[in-house]
């Protein structure tokens, strides 16, 4: 190879250090005649030592961390399983537990299952010893020992006050529960009239229960003698007691106040005589009376869900907090709970 070619003469390679015949250049060459001095090795080894002894030290932190927050969860647990649970199982049995509904309205329903069961003594249980259990369960919430971790102490005070607010709402409910109850059979008592009205062979002979649903759907809806068909009815109901934005229909709280509190109660007592727009009435709508009980069956539950929003609307709100603030512990958890 010649200078002209741009490389470097072989008598120049052949003088940089540690070339050979085979261009054997070795990089390490250097360091292997010279060795780190003895400084060097004691510094490294120090690092050394104070990794492993960080390590360590971070190991033993986190398995005490550790040891903390699972003697908190297993208090935890056993606080929800005994105590929360004892209100629970006081409402609805051995199986009540408030955390296995999903929405207010199943757990309302059980509620109502419960009341209309025992109407003359499930409201007095509540009072007397339900609301206790709750109470007793939202003052417990800080007897743990050792205490909580400071990460749940928001969460606990959350979940204490959900409690607290359960007892308070609840007594409330158990209150006005006859109330409820006498509600509830007098609407079964209008239902069933409509039954009896709907199987009449001859309207001049008829039962005089049917004269008493006569009564209630005249109450309800005056102009029902001007109504063409059932047609025109069932879309007046439809208009009062359902949703539809398309046509502008809004739940009407007056109409579903006005079938509760006076239609349903003027028609408790069975009229003397048949009403005089009786005949007419039942030829007119009596061969869809199917269809009709179905929209009187929407107003009716619409009025029942109105009727209770004073005294369950509070009491689901605080279910609500409460199976969060359970939650929100488990959240919690997780995040501060390390790793092995």
């Amino acid at each position: 190879m010649s200078q002209l070619d741009g490389g470097q003469p072989q008598d120049d390679l052949a003088n940089l250090p540690g070339v050979g015949s085979a261009f054997g250049y070795d990089p390490g060459a250097e360091l292997k005649k010279k060795g780190l001095p003895w400084p060097a090795y004691l510094a490294i080894g120090i690092a050394v030592a104070a990794l492993i002894g960080f390590l360590a030290f971070r190991s033993h932190k986190k398995r005490e961390e550790r040891k903390v927050h699972v003697a908190f969860l297993e208090q935890m647990l056993d606080y929800e399983k005994n105590t929360v649970n004892a209100f629970w199982r006081c409402l609805f049995g051995k199986e009540g537990d408030g955390r296995r509904f999903n929405q207010p309205e199943q757990l309302n329903g059980q509620l109502e299952a419960a009341l209309y069961a025992d109407p003359k003594n499930f409201p007095e249980k509540v009072a007397n010893e339900c609301v206790k259990k709750a109470l007793d369960a939202s003052r417990k919430i800080r007897d743990f020992s050792p205490p909580a971790p400071a990460a749940y102490e928001q969460t606990l005070d959350e979940y204490g006050k959900a409690l607290a607010a359960l007892a308070n709402t609840l007594n409330t409910w158990a209150e006005g529960a006859g109330k409820r109850v006498e509600t509830k059979q007098r609407e079964n008592k209008i239902v069933s009239s409509g039954d009896t009205w709907s199987t009449t062979d001859n309207p001049n002979k008829a039962d005089p229960a049917a004269w008493q649903y006569d009564k209630f759907i005249h109450c309800a809806v005056p102009n029902l003698d001007k109504m063409k068909d059932a047609q025109e009815l069932l879309e007046f109901l439809a208009s009062q007691c359902t949703e539809n934005k398309a046509k502008g229909w809004k739940t009407n709280p007056e109409f579903l106040a006005k079938i509760r509190d006076t239609c349903i109660a003027e028609a408790q007592e069975i009229p003397t005589k048949t009403p005089a727009t009786f005949k007419a009435t039942f030829t007119k709508f009596g061969s869809d009376y199917d269809r009709l009980s179905q929209a009187w069956g929407t107003c009716l539950r619409k009025m029942t869900k109105e009727s209770k929003k004073d005294d369950l609307e509070q009491f689901d709100k605080a279910w609500v907090e409460s199976v969060n603030a359970s939650s929100k512990i488990r959240k919690v958890a997780k995040e501060n709970l390390p790793d092995e």
